[in-house]
């Protein structure tokens, strides 16, 4: 084993695979460890074998250097040494899906349906930005202890403008068997669909603990895929409620039009049914944090612009179809760069806005909320990544109001909601795009003076 790897010291092997072996490393010149995955090339890099691992290396950097989404690990450096290529990628602290399966790990229900609205939404990301993974696996996405995801190894992936049925893999199969979608072993065009498929797989391994499809050869379990339905999920599991099993199984689908035709529809399926779910358990367990809805209503109409044009009847509607949670003193109410679709409104308590610094990871304190006060916005409005933490300050209630929930019960207050939210960060660029405008004109004026 190498004692560095370009400017690298490695620690020690964190895996190995026909392609080369992957290590766990340390940037000494930023103190940071990170994993190397490296590819040994044979026969001085000149056989077709040798140009296509070099071609599968150079897409795997470009699609992953085009990804940045807080559970994909993220690519830092690529590089040459020795007749071998090396990609340099986040260290990720926690355990493959395929182990947490394995090995029985206890999980409830209700964890691991945030664990696939998660991942779920994740590969939807991907796909926007136009990349087909074509191989999730449960030994592609890594767990950490807080049950966040990063996935992994872009490694046979392509861009949807460029697949198609065999591309550029020497005439094999791209993926992993067990995971693959009928299209694929039909040896069809590879679209964002037959990924769909494979975490369909892969949901139903996870809930019940067993493969949905499985054969003694490739050839019995390429026909079991194309042809065979697999057991509900519920039969396996009872406490996998009826509602999840028929998502996941419209996830397997053999026919690729009757599949959920995007994985933010899979999440936000999960998301729906886990909300109410919530809800139900919520009205019977939430100590009772009793508010004047009428105060509270016209409190939220003057400090926000995107609340002064709902009626008092929308303002109830939408307090009807939210969620109410209790947080301790103390208690993480979301964490820094996580994702889910929900804003908060405080009726009780106070909150912490909190900001960790990327370089020394020092964290300072960004605001404090009170009762009346909205959190979370931007969360609501596009999933996007949370710019901080916020933490429960005392013991706090709040409304979740969910995306989700309001787009399909009520998309007419949603859709108001997602304008009035539009205009208020339309006119926060205008004003940030101004200071910066105002700042160059007048670092320009004293470069001028100076000259």
């Amino acid at each position: 084993m190498a004692d560095k790897i370009g400017r690298y010291e490695v620690i020690g092997k964190l895996g190995e695979g026909s392609m080369g072996v992957v290590y766990k490393a340390l940037d000494a010149i930023i103190d940071r460890e990170v994993a190397i995955k490296t590819v040994k090339l044979v026969d001085g890099g000149q056989t077709p074998a040798a140009h296509n691992m070099i071609k599968q290396f150079c897409n795997e950097a470009k699609i992953a250097g085009r990804l940045n989404h807080p559970n994909i690990a993220a690519i830092y450096d690529v590089g040459e040494q020795a007749n071998s290529f090396y990609l340099v990628f986040e260290y990720v602290k926690g355990i493959t899906l395929k182990d947490v399966i394995v090995n029985g790990n206890k999980i409830q229900i209700n964890d691991k349906l945030k664990l696939l609205i998660i991942l779920a939404r994740t590969l939807h990301y991907a796909h926007q930005h136009g990349v087909i993974h074509r191989d999730i696996k449960p030994a592609n996405v890594m767990v950490l202890e807080d049950l966040q995801v990063k996935v992994m190894d872009f490694g046979i992936a392509v861009l949807d403008n460029q697949s198609n049925k065999m591309d550029d893999t020497g005439g094999v199969f791209t993926g992993t068997p067990y995971y693959m979608s009928p299209e694929i072993i039909r040896e069809e065009k590879t679209d964002k669909l037959a990924d769909l498929f494979s975490l369909g797989v892969l949901s139903y391994e996870f809930l019940t603990g067993i493969k949905p499809f499985t054969g003694a050869n490739f050839k019995e379990l390429f026909q079991c895929i194309e042809s065979k339905d697999p057991e509900f999920p519920g039969r396996i599991d009872p406490t996998i409620n009826e509602t999840v099993g028929l998502h996941v199984m419209k996830m397997l689908e053999k026919d690729k039009g009757r599949r959920y035709q995007s994985a933010g529809e899979f999440a936000d399926a999960l998301e729906y049914y886990l909300e109410a779910r919530n809800k139900s358990q919520s009205a019977t367990s939430l100590p009772s944090a009793d508010f004047n809805k009428l105060e509270l209503i016209k409190m939220l109409r003057d400090r926000y612009l995107f609340f002064s044009d709902f009626t008092d009847e929308e303002m109830l509607k939408l307090f009807s179809l939210s969620g109410k949670k209790l947080y301790r003193k103390g208690a993480q109410i979301f964490k820094e760069a996580s994702i889910d679709d929900k804003m908060f409104i405080i009726i009780a308590g106070k909150v912490k806005l909190l900001k960790r610094d990327s370089h020394d990871g020092k964290v300072s304190l960004l605001k404090e909320l009170k009762s009346g006060d909205c959190f979370g916005e931007l969360g609501f409005l596009n999933n996007s990544p949370r710019y901080a933490a916020a933490v429960a300050e005392t013991d706090t209630v709040c409304i979740l109001i969910s995306d989700t929930v309001l787009r399909k019960t009520e998309p007419y207050i949603c859709l108001k909601l997602y304008k009035n939210l539009s205009v208020m960060l339309s006119e926060r660029i205008r004003r940030d795009d101004e200071t910066i405008c105002k700042l160059t004109q007048d670092i320009e004026t004293m470069s001028s003076a100076t000259l």
